[in-house]
């Protein structure tokens, strides 16, 4: 009887993803658990188990004012940049325009420039044109920050989009912002919701680009860790950093149930018979 055993790739490559998968996921464990450490400084492994810094947490009122307007910041900044990505995105994709590659670099500049660079130059020109320390400036900022990701993600769509569909709705009478809503937007749903999702994490991640330009007792939930960090050790940010941990799990979890087996609307499905 002779036995299948796997390739030997197949092995290598398994031990491969289990390594990176360790790789990434231990210093994330480490944080957890060092949230529920006794002692009044970060030891690894921890000498004792409490929930004293969770309680401690609970006590700052500064961090829950941060957060929320961290979580507003980031969904208008997201909500601002899918407008401005995705229809950059479409443009780029869909024709040949003259000087195509130099408007596709000009767009995705703010990946290639080093954050504090990027923050200070904002800076000195907000300063310049008057709205320095303004939230118009740091959404601004914030829109500039995350819109190249969300330009990146849905071209990746749109390079898999069957552009039949678009022309034959066109050609049955939908005018083109119908035909965008109805038929285009609905095949690149999981680009979108994707792009999103990256660019309301790094928004409300950003440290570099926002520390130059809040305005003081404005401070954002990174910023305000940050301070916290400059006056104690103690695990509490360890606590919140979990905290956050279990927040991007729960997010991530909900868009994949969320976009698993959906169908987009107005379309026809392949392969079924329409006719005998």
């Amino acid at each position: 009887m002779t036995r299948n055993w796997p390739h030997i790739r197949h092995i290598a490559l398994a031990l491969f993803c289990a390594a990176g998968a360790i790789y990434i996921v231990a210093p994330l464990a480490i944080v957890v658990l060092n949230s529920f450490s006794s002692t009044a400084y970060n030891v690894f492994p921890p000498e004792g188990y409490s929930l004293r810094w969770y309680e401690n947490l609970a006590q700052q009122g500064a961090f829950l004012g941060a957060a929320v307007r961290s979580v507003i910041l980031a969904t208008l900044a997201t909500a601002i940049a899918l407008v401005i990505g995705t229809l950059s995105a479409y443009a780029l994709v869909k024709y040949r325009l003259r000087g195509r590659d130099i408007v596709k670099a000009f767009l995705m500049a703010p990946v290639v420039l080093p954050s504090i660079v990027l923050g200070v130059a904002l800076f000195i020109f907000f300063v310049r044109v008057g709205i320095a320390y303004s939230y118009p400036g740091l959404l601004l900022t914030h829109v500039l920050v995350v819109t190249p990701f969300v330009i990146a993600i849905t071209a990746a769509g749109f390079s898999n989009f069957d552009w039949s569909t678009e022309e034959a709705a066109m050609d049955l009478g939908a005018g083109p912002i119908r035909t965008f809503f109805r038929v285009v937007l609905p095949q690149i749903r999981a680009g979108v919701l994707t792009a999103g999702l990256f660019a309301w994490i790094t928004s409300f991640d950003q440290v570099e680009t926002t520390l130059f330009l809040v305005r003081p007792g404005d401070n954002t939930l990174p910023i305000e860790m940050f301070l916290y960090l400059q006056k104690w050790q103690d695990p509490t940010i360890a606590a919140l950093s979990s905290l956050l941990i279990l927040l991007a799990v729960a997010i991530v979890i909900v868009m994949s149930i969320a976009g698993r087996n959906r169908t987009p609307d107005g379309l026809v499905m392949q392969g079924k018979e329409t006719s005998k």
